[in-house]
């Protein structure tokens, strides 16, 4: 075993830096590649300077004891999700750079191999979760030409993310609606002091909404639907499921990593730390 141990982010965006920041400060060895077109703050944050930034993926990921990839670690195209990278990073290049490492760490990374980590556990998904429902209200509030507080705010789907939105909601003053399909899901809204419909339900609540916040990654709106929100509701999508168009649509993919990178960044270290510590890299 090397005295010191390597671990290459390869790709992934703002957050991946807070995460290898964080571990560099600790004394990690820690490379970063895919990151060609990231442009430090200034002046640098703490650690910056222990980072090294190696353009060319050959030369940084064969020295990895362990491979940190992006959450999610590919949005299609067999290609490492990599925003800071001017050219693409094919996934079967990146895996057969890696095979020298004891862990590779991804998010929603199929776990295909003994040594393939997807490090979006439970903790992580729900701390996530926290952080998503916080910068969806920041950006209601950017949008809106109304306070949140008074504001009727319908939030569709009543999972993690869903849970966390309608709370924060409610504790800034908003009259919260929760569309969710499950019955069991109805009686705990209610518990929890909102209003509770199913789907079926939707339009006539869009009617009387100022803002609309889509957790739920299927399409449940269609033409006719979307026809009742009034035109100066925005429709903040959280979970890429609408698939219509319009300029009251705001897709909102990956908000930890955009809206608070730094605490997204340490609770990405946290869970790979975890993976770490149980593979021994």
């Amino acid at each position: 075993m090397k005295e010191r141990e390597t671990l290459v982010f390869a790709g992934g965006d703002l957050r991946t830096v807070a995460a290898a920041r964080s571990f560099a400060l600790e004394g990690r060895r820690v490379l970063l590649t895919g990151f060609d077109r990231y442009a430090p703050p200034s002046p640098p944050p703490p650690g910056d300077a222990l980072l090294q930034f190696v353009h060319l993926p050959e030369q940084a990921i064969p020295q990895a004891d362990a491979v940190i990839l992006p959450m999610p670690y590919t949005k299609g195209g067999g290609v490492l999700f990599a925003p800071f990278s001017s050219s693409a990073m094919p996934l079967d290049a990146v895996f057969r750079l890696s095979e020298g490492a004891k862990a590779i760490c991804g998010g929603m990374l199929p776990e295909e191999e003994e040594r393939f980590f997807d490090y979006c556990d439970e903790p992580m998904l729900l701390r996530n979760a926290d952080v998503t429902a916080e910068g969806a209200l920041v950006l209601a509030g950017q949008t809106l030409p109304i306070c949140l507080n008074g504001a009727r705010a319908v939030v569709m789907g009543y999972g993690r993310i869903g849970k966390r939105l309608a709370a924060k909601a409610r504790a800034l003053g908003c009259t919260v609606t929760v569309a969710a399909r499950k019955e069991r899901d109805h009686a705990l809204i209610r518990m929890c002091g909102h209003e509770a419909i199913g789907f079926g339900g939707l339009p006539e609540a869009l009617e009387h909404a100022d803002v609309v916040f889509n957790t739920v990654p299927a399409e449940i709106f269609s033409e006719s639907v979307f026809a009742r929100l009034p035109e100066s509701v925005p429709l903040i999508d959280l979970a890429g499921g609408i698939k219509l168009q319009g300029e009251r649509i705001l897709p909102a993919p990956g908000v930890p990593g955009k809206y608070a990178p730094e605490t997204a960044g340490r609770i990405l270290k946290e869970s790979v730390e975890r993976i770490l510590g149980r593979c021994g890299a």
